[in-house]
């Protein structure tokens, strides 16, 4: 009976075969013993170790490993190729590099693939769908005990791997173990052996520090001026540059087959008269970079040489086809999470790249994106999209799969999210809900009944709100709907029943605690919507002065400590650790009233801020709250060189010191200001200038962070002015070079 990629079907095989089963071990005894070739590989030989082991930890019976030499015998378990296979080459030549077959003749079995990874699959699969054995994280394995263990008689389960290459990229996916079992593509490390170079290489192909300097055409001009962002692909010299240097490179690591030459992570294609001309006969500035790199692969047509369809690039040439040893790592970064792709209406042009890119080529790797990347620590209800997307995929003639989830340790559900998608890349067809019970019955125990509720309430109610889900989102984004206090309310429900059914069994308790995370983080972060209000970080104290909420200081002391003993690196993908964290958000529970005379007090602001960062824009530089690293709360931002505050203190009163904090966000075009001016005044009308401070050049060692800009003064005032010159457009090293730069405003503290 033919078993191809449904774990149900193998799961009646089994309840419907037992009549008619063989008997592997009963009661502490077994005829059987594993059988390898005298010329196995490691890896072979590996994996019959591996598979006594497991077989012993259920049955209590250590099989013999012996190999072909020795006699045949009728009770055998049989791995790989060997004199016992009974002319099964036909079928393993069939089975790639990565597929198996699992067989039964008369008593014996056999697990073989074509290669000896396949081999290994067919026996992590062996004990997965047939002796209940799980694998659900690195650390939490499930082998059953079972002192009689039995298989059909009549099984033949073969599985070919629609997607070849399969890579999750969470941190605790790299365990050995864990790879294995779930046949994922990369390694211990996280690298991919097969690639000998990733992705974002122009840099490293063409480097700025080499040739910018003296060869500024070899760089991609942007806004009229060169700029180090990309490379400018039309120029001849720029091809035999990169050649020589991908060269060099496969040389040193000549068994890679794969090869990245690919954009930098930035929006700066060059517009040189060249340039511009490709890309206008081919319909994007992807015309460029495709026919660029048909040059290198042409140079090299033992390689693959990958290069990105990525934001600009993403659409597909009009006129040039990638040359068949061209692969296409294609992105959907832009993508809505709260609907499947195929079906989303604001999904249409990612559909519409997507399609035509698979009329050009078969050779495509996607690169998917499956959680919140500014806050990992964060409600992503995206479980429901996680198939059909790759459903999708599929269908369009993808092979390859980068399900990009969290490099640092830990993030919401991180072992449940990186199991269902390492199974359902291996099967697109697997039945997820089925997968997703079976993981939480098994990881929570009693409580996964309770988180269950908890995932398809949230599910239910982001859907509802017709909401999108964005990767670059936060907790507030969904702070009026699917992540409303009463809603927040009801979920933490979901986990109080969850604690309690688990209260005396610790390592399912810790499970949820950690899974209880997301909503304690979700808290936290909306406290700053509304520092004042019910749900904010302040109450006011009988003398009519605002405290810290005791509550809300709890809540984060517990959070940060259950961070710190999962061992979690970072609450957003570039920075923030837990103590970082810690720092910034006791930094705003802290209301600067005390002392503070422009608290309150209104302001004129000239110009306005830009519209989509001025939300209470008469009342954030002087309500005593500093900002966090959310620019999107408690921060006004400009995109203009220069704009002034001024606070009407409301009488004239003395001034010793004045100063205003700003934000640096490199990575969202955010700096601090080249200069920051003081001016005092009596009547609003004439001002007199007490103080500046300067920063000529961008401090890029600060790639988020704060800094108040202040002068001391001395004097009575009723008027306070702060003008701010930003450096108006981003360097030319920076990934928006010649884009206007922001600056960002907080609190303006007058003492």
């Amino acid at each position: 009976m033919l078993k191809h990629f449904t774990l149900l079907a193998g799961a009646a095989l089994l309840a419907t075969s037992c009549s008619r089963s063989l008997t592997l071990a009963d009661d502490g005894h077994s005829d059987y013993r594993i059988v390898v070739s005298a010329d196995a590989d490691s890896l072979t030989r590996l994996t019959a170790q591996r598979f006594q082991d497991y077989f012993q930890q259920m049955t209590e019976v250590t099989l013999p490993v012996v190999t072909d030499t020795a006699a045949p015998s009728p009770a055998e378990i049989v791995f790989g190729p060997t004199n016992r296979t009974d002319g099964d080459t036909t079928t393993r030549n069939h089975l790639g590099e990565d597929g198996f077959a699992i067989y039964t003749v008369g008593p014996k079995v056999y697990v073989s693939g074509n290669t000896s990874r396949g081999t290994m699959n067919g026996m992590y699969t062996l004990l997965d769908d047939y002796f209940g054995c799980r694998k659900y994280s690195a650390s939490m394995e499930v082998i059953p005990e079972q002192p009689t263990l039995t298989l059909p008689r009549e099984l033949y389960d073969r599985q070919i791997p629609i997607i070849t290459f399969r890579d999750t990229y969470y941190r605790g996916t790299n365990d050995q173990g864990y790879i294995d079992w779930h046949k994922l593509s990369h390694d211990s490390s996280g690298n991919k052996p097969a690639w000998g170079s990733w992705c974002h290489t122009f840099g490293t192909l063409l480097p700025a520090e080499t040739y910018f300097k003296s060869h500024p055409e070899y760089f991609a001009l942007v806004s009229g001026q060169r700029a180090t962002t990309q490379p400018c692909l039309s120029n001849p010299a720029v091809l035999e540059i990169v050649c020589d240097n991908l060269a060099r490179a496969i040389k040193a690591n000549p068994k890679a087959k794969y090869w990245s030459v690919s954009s930098n992570d930035n929006f700066g294609y060059c517009q040189c008269p060249a340039c511009a001309a490709i890309d206008s006969l081919e319909g994007s500035p992807t015309g460029s970079v495709i026919r660029f790199v048909n040059q290198v692969a042409e140079r090299f047509p033992d390689k693959i040489i990958s290069t990105l369809a990525y934001q600009y690039s993403r659409a597909a040439p009009k006129v040039t086809k990638p040359r068949e040893n061209v692969n296409i790592m294609f992105c959907n970064i832009e993508c809505n999470r709260s609907q499947p792709i195929a079906t989303d209406p604001s999904s249409a042009s990612f559909r519409r790249d997507m399609e035509d890119w698979a009329a050009l080529t078969d050779n495509i790797l996607v690169w998917d994106y499956v959680i919140q990347f500014k806050n990992l620590v964060s409600p992503f209800p995206n479980f429901h999209i996680l198939q059909p997307n790759i459903q999708y995929f599929v269908d369009n003639h993808v092979v390859a799969l980068f399900e990009q989830g969290n490099r640092e340790v830990g993030g919401e559900f991180a072992d449940l999210r990186a199991y269902l998608i390492s199974k359902l890349m291996w099967n697109p067809s697997a039945n997820a809900d089925s997968l997703m019970n079976d993981f939480l019955n098994g990881y929570y125990g009693p409580a996964g009944v309770h988180i269950k509720e908890y995932i398809n309430l949230i599910t239910n109610n982001l859907v509802q709100s017709g909401k999108s889900l964005s990767i670059f989102g936060a907790p507030t984004d969904g702070a009026d709907s699917y992540l409303s206090p009463e809603n927040l309310a009801i979920y933490e429900g979901c986990f109080d029943r969850a604690e309690a059914a688990v209260a005396n069994q610790p390592d399912y308790l810790h499970r949820v605690q950690i899974a209880r995370q997301p909503l304690r983080y979700a808290e936290l972060e909306q406290t700053k919507l509304d520092p004042y209000g019910p749900h904010g970080i302040y109450v006011k104290a009988e003398d009519g002065s605002w405290k810290t909420n005791p509550e809300y200081t709890q809540k984060l002391e517990n959070f940060i400590a259950l961070c710190k003993e999962e061992g979690v690196t970072r609450l957003s993908e570039w920075h923030t650790t837990p103590d970082e964290y810690l720092e910034m958000m006791s930094r705003i529970s802290i209301v600067r009233q005390e002392g503070n005379l422009s608290f309150e007090k209104p302001v004129t602001l000239t110009p306005a801020p830009h519209a989509s960062y001025n939300r209470a824009a008469d009342k954030i530089l002087t309500n005593g709250i500093h900002g966090s690293n959310d620019y999107k709360i408690q921060w006004l931002g400009w995109d203009v060189p220069q704009f002034e505050c001024v606070v009407d203190l409301g009488s004239e009163q003395p001034v010793q010191r004045i100063s205003a904090t700003y934000l640096q966000h490199l990575t969202d075009w955010i700096f601090f200001p080249r200069q920051v001016t003081f001016y005092l005044s009596s009547d609003g009308e004439h001002f007199t200038q007490v103080g500046q401070q300067t920063q000529p050049e961008v401090n890029r060692s600060v790639a988020v962070g704060t800094r108040d800009f202040s002068c001391t003064v001395g004097q009575s005032a009723r008027y306070v002015k702060v003008v701010t010159d930003g450096i108006g457009t981003c360097p030319s090293w920076h990934l928006g070079a010649g884009g206007r730069a922001f600056v960002f405003m907080d609190e303006v503290i007058v003492e």
